[in-house]
């Protein structure tokens, strides 16, 4: 399912979904906090991709913010999976800030690719495509967290947009594939180291005394 169509699904369920209830302060208490955990992170990810852009490019502040950027999913996703349940109506309150979110990463992701030349010089190509791995796998773990909490009839699209955090962090791995075996490394554009040419200056024989 294409994410525009998980937002169409969403708009057309609204409707239905919006009878007059009664809300419960505790749910909206829970809605909140994994909204505060979705913002939280997104303020990490756009913290990685300023470190990205700065000029002069700066592959320890590029990880040290990717380390950061993991454990802030690490720790929001604890936050959720200590949240009850989520009713239909609340579940709906965490469409946006996820779009946000998957927005921004694929956003960040897109400059991290754009700068992979660059990495590659620096001698940390391979220290880039573990980082996105560790991303990756964090945001996997905050997608299950956060589809678990909302009802059975929004599962589906939960997951979709939930996904498209991960996937776009997929990208990444995808263009950094190679980093590590040596696939991605600079190479010497001076050539083969050179080997010895010189001749080796014969021997003079002196020439025997006339008698």
């Amino acid at each position: 399912m294409k994410l525009a169509t998980v937002i169409t699904s969403i708009s057309l369920l609204t409707p239905a979904l919006a009878t007059p209830t009664t809300v419960n302060v505790n749910t909206q208490r829970d809605v909140a906090a994994i909204q505060g955990v979705l913002s939280d992170i997104d303020d990490k990810v756009l913290a990685l991709g300023s470190a990205i852009e700065a000029t002069p490019l700066d592959a320890d502040a590029i990880i040290s913010q990717s380390n950061t950027l993991v454990d802030t999913i690490t720790s929001g996703t604890s936050t959720v999976n200590a949240q009850p349940a989520l009713g239909q109506l609340e579940a709906l309150g965490l469409v946006s800030p996820t779009q946000k979110l998957a927005d921004d990463t694929d956003a960040t992701v897109q400059s991290l690719i754009g700068v992979k030349a660059d990495i590659i010089d620096l001698g940390e190509g391979c220290t880039t495509l573990t980082a996105l791995k560790d991303q990756y796998e964090a945001a996997t773990g905050l997608s299950d967290a956060v589809v678990s909490k909302v009802p059975a009839a929004l599962a589906d699209i939960a997951k979709e947009l939930s996904d498209s955090i991960s996937n776009a962090i997929q990208k990444g791995i995808d263009a950094y594939e190679g980093a590590c075996d040596g696939g991605s490394e600079p190479t010497s554009t001076g050539g083969p180291e050179p080997t010895s040419t010189q001749t080796e200056t014969p021997t003079k024989t002196a020439c025997p005394a006339k008698k």
